[in-house]
């Protein structure tokens, strides 16, 4: 019960199997109180319900939903304590192939809604507290197609960074997770592909992929009261930061 009384909001768990779902059910085993938000209302509500968790509409894409959905998780909590920011998308692009729109939807994602997301919880916050956003491996490692999506990646975790030190004062630590290639419905194909998944292992030391059960044992060390980190980049990759990202060539071999 390393989460007792805590009380949580989790954005982005649109699956009931995904990565925010494992953390959402992690975190209410923990003794956290737990509400979960969205920007379509009928699917976050059916996450809601097969979680058994309250739900509020969210859509970090708009200002305003975004300031609203967070005032009503806090009314319906009694307080914020804890804020995890699971939102993203996986945006594969040449940089030839790129459009100015493309690259845009990115930086609103990952980087403008990080940014806001970190300030509307923190407003919520008033006795300090647990910011968690997630990152990605291809921050550092470098591979093709990856320029939009890892960019406003990189963006958002240097607004991590900096919130540390400005919401620091506040009692606020604030944090991001890189997880490595995780099974989730997004990244199925990855999975379902003997030759891609087996270059993948390759390349991780320890030879495991991540389950989203590993993000979320992450995800409670960061918000629970004995962790003391802040302005940190927490990796849970099995150490496949540590070598590079598989490309075409490897699961053609």
């Amino acid at each position: 019960m390393r989460l007792q009384g805590k009380k949580a909001l989790l954005i982005g768990t649109s699956a009931a199997d995904g990565m925010g779902a494992a953390v959402a059910k992690r975190f209410t085993a923990e003794g956290a109180k737990v509400v979960l938000g969205g920007r379509n209302p009928e699917k976050i509500a059916e996450v809601g319900k097969a979680l058994g968790l309250p739900t509020v509409q969210l859509d970090i894409l708009d200002e305003a939903s975004l300031g609203k959905g967070v005032a009503a998780a806090a009314e319906l909590l009694g307080g914020l304590d804890i804020a995890i920011n699971l939102a993203g998308v996986n945006h594969a692009s040449l940089i030839a192939d790129e459009t100015y729109e493309g690259l845009l939807n990115q930086a609103k994602l990952h980087f403008v809604g990080t940014a806001l997301f970190i300030r509307d919880v923190a407003k919520a916050m008033t006795n300090g507290g647990s910011i968690i956003t997630i990152s990605s491996l291809t921050v550092e490692l470098t591979g093709a197609r990856f320029g939009a999506y890892a960019g406003s990646k990189a963006a958002a975790d240097k607004i991590v960074r900096v919130a540390a030190v400005e919401y620091g004062g506040q009692g606020i630590r604030i944090n991001s997770i890189a997880p490595g290639l995780t099974r989730t419905r997004m990244t199925g194909a990855y999975f379902e592909n003997p030759a891609m998944r087996e270059a993948f292992e390759r390349e991780t030391p320890t030879g495991r992929l991540s389950e989203p059960e590993d993000v979320a044992s992450a995800a409670v060390w960061l918000a629970s009261d004995e962790c003391t980190a802040t302005g940190d980049l927490v990796r849970v990759s099995g150490g496949m930061h540590l070598r590079r990202l598989p490309t075409p060539r490897d699961f053609a071999s």
